[in-house]
């Protein structure tokens, strides 16, 4: 559970009491982090050369310990804008900067303390704008017209660095001074910092204690002392040149199956994938890579986007999360969030999408149980909170009788729309009505795509066709399962339905939207038919009368009803699909020994289809999921920080199906 910072102020400074220090210097907290971080680390010349045409690396990541008040981050950020502004060519690469707070500021502190320097103004103001909920995990906030992106976790140290991935360009070793908060410069910083720093990564900080110079020595670092910021007499600075030894490969100290694969387009300036399925995951796979500078072809077998599973009118955005708040629900919780700041930067107009809240009711005595835990256990009240019956009632706007998990700022999305708007992009060339049939690779550098009139050629494929698949040899083992189900449309033209939240219980319901009340929905556990059916209309209409009586008889007999039928994809651990995909006989032959003890240790790579990944099996919760996979994917791809934590990247991996083949 996150606890915000315990601020005192001194003339406009924040102190902390609790490790009896400030944030930032009193004399020019701005001036010291740019002496101490930016000139340090080279950041204006080092970004100088990044941002040149000819230079083929497509991010810069820095890693920074102690968030703070977000100068460190502002200042960075204020550079690299002041560099881009210098280049008269467009710019494909992008600054990830990633950072760690155990006690995060409250916004009011933050504005506070931000105040302090107004010609920083501009970029506050979007930082306060985008400053995300004061919830365990991890958060990444894009800012887009910089090409910018935060990732901060909330938690402590401990947890946040063995999750991340990355190859880190510069540290800001920045938080408490040693001496008053020693339990973060410990062999954990420095073992990670030998992990993650790229070879000629630098480091700096405002300390010269002993242990912190003894610390980079161990991770392989050459450092130096050079004259500290204003009356302090040193400072420390760094290069990782692995002097104590190379770096272990990654498959000798982690499971080889969960590790990546090369990418093969280091020393290309021009990346170019092919996704095939435009369903919300291919479509959130290709917005993620075009993003990125990626030229991308997404192949769609029906005649546009969002035929399919991704096609009702009205989708539920919102997250289930289980009273223990396990791995699978942090996911999802991350997952949500993600998909709102997504929707709020593709979609900013919300025409087609709505976050009027969605009330997840207790529809009987387990759920009761199930949510009254939850709210025991978790104080999330930004992103959910615990209803009482007349609390919902006041929400929805309709008489509700149970208690519930409302989530403010949840709501109703048109996956179709969304889709558009995600492939809306100069670097996506959608073809449609165009089914992939086969894949192979050419080269280790080269994928072929063979449809019935053309084959497509990239460096990358993603495989986001839901239960298709596994139609691909490639993919033949994922275990997906078709689950068609039928929502319900009822013409609300001449009627007025009060309704002003997403109800969910053992159905759902959303606000009429465009003359239509949009409920169900049904599933059809024994049969693949996809048709329309009249029955199914008919047991939507009795469910909604049974979970949300208030809503059901707003509707008169005379009601038009209409359908829309269509196929989840849904997987035996009801977890979704993303990742690079291994070799599957391959290895199932070397890697057998799993077979006598699943903590067999091996001395060897796994082995991968260079360049091949999918995205997949989200079931009926894909608006959740689907674009966070995506992101993931192409973070992934283009060797830049993840955007969730490495053990939530592990259970969605495609790898754990082979492994289960292995040790059951």
């Amino acid at each position: 559970m996150i606890k915000p910072a315990q601020i005192e102020w001194s003339d406009d400074t924040p102190i902390s009491p609790e490790f009896d220090d400030v944030y930032f210097s009193k004399a020019s907290g701005i001036e010291e982090t740019r002496y101490v971080f930016l000139e340090q680390n080279h950041l204006p010349t080092r970004w100088n050369e990044l941002l040149s045409p000819e230079n083929t690396q497509g991010s810069f990541t820095i890693v920074e310990t102690g968030f703070g008040t977000g100068l460190n981050f502002l200042c960075a950020w204020d550079l690299w804008h002041q560099t881009q502004q210098q280049k008269e060519h467009k710019q494909d690469k992008w600054l990830h900067f990633v950072t760690v707070e155990k006690f995060p500021l409250l916004k009011e502190s933050l504005t506070q303390a931000l105040a302090h320097w107004p010609e920083l103004s501009s970029l506050s103001e979007k930082l306060l704008n985008a400053y995300p909920p004061l919830i365990d995990g991890w958060h990444r906030i894009e800012f887009t017209e910089d090409k910018v992106v935060l990732h901060i976790y909330l938690g402590d140290i401990k947890d946040w660095l063995p999750n991340i991935q990355a190859n880190v360009d510069a540290w800001f070793l920045d938080g408490f001074a040693p001496s008053k908060n020693p339990e973060m410069w410990d062999d954990t910083l420095f073992q990670n910092m030998s992990r993650l720093t790229a070879l000629n990564g630098t480091a700096a900080t405002f300390t010269c204690a002993g242990l912190v110079k003894r610390g980079l020595k161990g991770a392989g670092f050459d450092i130096r002392k050079v004259k500290g910021f204003g009356r302090k007499r040193e400072m420390l600075t760094a290069k990782q040149t692995h002097s104590c030894g190379p770096k272990k490969p990654s498959w000798l100290v982690a499971q080889p199956w969960l590790q990546l694969p090369k990418t093969n387009t280091a020393s290309t300036t021009t990346k170019t994938a092919v996704v095939i399925g435009g369903g919300i995951a291919g479509c959130s796979s290709a917005y993620a890579l075009a993003q990125r500078g990626f030229k991308v072809t997404l192949l769609e077998k029906n005649n546009n986007v969002a035929n399919a599973g991704s096609g009702n009118p009205q989708g539920v955005l919102y997250a289930k999360l289980s009273s223990d708040l396990n791995a699978h629900s942090q996911f999802y919780l991350a997952g949500y969030l993600h998909s709102l700041r997504n929707l709020h930067q593709t979609m900013p107009d919300k025409t087609h999408w709505n976050d009027c809240g969605v009330l997840q009711l207790a529809f009987n005595e387990k759920e009761a149980k199930r949510q009254a835990q939850f709210n025991e256990r978790h104080a999330l009240n930004e992103v959910v909170e615990y209803v009482t019956p007349e609390q919902a009632t006041e929400f929805a706007g309709t008489q509700i009788e149970q208690s519930g998990l409302y989530f403010p700022n949840g709501g109703w999305v048109s996956p179709k729309h969304w889709c558009k708007a995600l492939t809306n992009h100069e670097n996506i060339e959608v073809v449609t009505n165009c089914s992939a049939e086969t894949l192979e690779q050419a080269d280790n550098q080269h994928w072929l795509t063979h449809t019935k009139t053309r084959v497509f050629e990239s460096h990358y494929v993603i495989v986001a066709s839901a239960q298709f698949a596994k139609t691909f040899e490639q993919l033949s083992f994922l275990p997906t399962k078709s689950i068609p189900g039928q929502i319900t449309q009822a013409s609300t033209e001449n009627e007025s339905v009060n309704l002003k939240t997403v109800l969910c219980g053992s159905s759902y319901v959303a606000p009429q939207h465009k003359n239509q009340l949009v409920f169900g929905a049904s599933y059809r556990l024994k049969s693949l038919d996809e048709s329309v059916l009249d029955s199914e209309n008919t047991s939507n209409v009795e469910n909604l009368n049974n979970d949300f009586p208030s809503v059901g008889n707003q509707l008169t007999p005379n009601t038009d009803l209409s359908g829309r039928a269509a196929t989840r994809c849904t997987v035996p651990d009801y977890t979704p699909i993303a990742g690079p995909v291994l070799r599957e006989q391959e290895f199932l032959d070397e890697f057998s020994d799993l077979k006598k003890s699943k903590n067999w240790k091996f001395q060897q790579s796994a082995k991968f289809h260079n360049g091949l990944y999918v995205n997949c099996g989200h079931g009926s919760r894909g608006l959740s999921s689907a674009p966070l996979c995506g992101e993931l994917i192409a973070a992934q791809i283009n060797e830049e920080p993840w955007p969730i934590q490495k053990k939530l990247a592990d259970v969605i991996s495609p790898s754990r199906f082979l492994i289960k083949l292995l040790i059951g």
